[in-house]
């Protein structure tokens, strides 16, 4: 196996042996192999998500009652309600932890997929991938206060980009074709709303980009706030075009597998409609199966991504960790 490049020796440009890696088998066994050992430590955030969502899909049926044959019915209103908005405070419980839990998990995830040297032949054993997903998750809950600080600096800078794609998704959401139709708007605006959706994407690609770059570098733990803010940015400036460009394969991947019915929506029109998007037992399963297959799906997305960066985050262990200066 070749050495990790020390930090005099790191790429900041991703070289087209990153992305070649993604043509060898060697690569994907290797993935898999991390993704299998890390389900049992997934589990968690993804049970916690999968009830959210199923709670979530019962609270929103149960506004069905509702209204029957165009009138509300006073009596069952109020119940309704009062269990709609405990459901869905539930959800929000439920998605909060889930997302904390599931981040952190994640970064250990990351630092140890890099920090264990690629070997292509895939000689790698379980034993030796579950040794560094010990590690990463060892050293990821020891430096909780550095990640959080880096993670919210990276939050603050991410700040205006967030607020523009929120403001293209207004544009986007409310310049529907049927309300352009019902309130006879110009056609003009139909190329507005497309423009935003353009936005969306760039946008989109921009904070993703940014967040995996994060993601990766503070997860080595060698930089401080400031360094690790500084070099996030640069590297997703710099690995922009190849990053998107893999971010948007693992987007199309993780929604074909985890959500296939989304899918079949853009090509079948009548599932497009209110009535076919109605609460049915399909859509439990559907629930079920998102969750079951983003036990695997999410840590191979993930890795693929920290892959494109691999080169220009390692570095050489030291001994010393930038976190602690934090």
């Amino acid at each position: 196996m070749k050495p990790q490049p020390d930090s005099n020796e790191r790429p900041i440009i991703v070289s087209k042996k990153a992305l070649a890696r993604f043509f060898h088998a060697g690569w994907w066994k290797h993935t898999w192999h991390f993704a299998v050992a890390f389900v049992p430590i997934f589990k968690t955030p993804t049970i916690l998500s999968t009830l959210a969502g199923i709670i979530m899909t019962a609270s929103l049926g149960s506004l069905t009652v509702l209204k029957v044959d165009g009138v509300i019915d006073g009596n069952v209103l109020i119940p309704t309600l009062i269990g709609f908005a405990t459901g869905m405070i539930i959800t929000g419980i439920l998605l909060i932890l889930s997302l904390f839990i599931g981040l952190v998990r994640l970064t250990g995830f990351t630092r140890a997929f890099l920090r264990c040297p690629l070997d292509l032949e895939d000689r790698t054993t379980t034993a030796q991938i579950k040794t560094y997903l010990d590690e990463g998750l060892t050293a990821i809950r020891h430096h909780k206060s550095f990640l959080a600080k880096s993670w919210l600096v990276s939050s603050f800078i991410m700040m205006p980009l967030i607020f523009v794609w929120c403001a293209c998704s207004f544009i986007v959401v409310g310049l529907r074709p049927e309300i352009v139709q019902a309130y006879n708007l110009g056609p003009e605006v139909l190329n507005l709303r497309q423009g935003g959706m353009i936005a969306m994407v760039i946008v989109g690609l921009c904070l993703s980009n940014y967040s995996i770059t994060t993601l990766a570098v503070s997860s080595m733990l060698d930089r401080t706030v400031k360094e690790t803010s500084i070099e996030s940015l640069w590297l997703a400036i710099t690995t922009s075009p190849a990053l998107s460009l893999v971010s948007l394969f693992a987007f199309f991947a993780v929604t074909a597998i985890t959500t296939p019915y989304a899918v079949m929506a853009l090509f079948i029109p009548a599932l497009q409609s209110s009535t076919a998007m109605t609460v049915t037992p399909l859509t439990y399963v559907s629930e079920i199966w998102q969750g079951i297959s983003g036990l695997i799906i999410i840590p191979v997305a993930t890795a693929m991504l920290c892959e494109v960066v691999r080169d220009c985050v390692v570095i050489k262990e030291s001994g010393k960790s930038g976190a602690d200066k934090n």
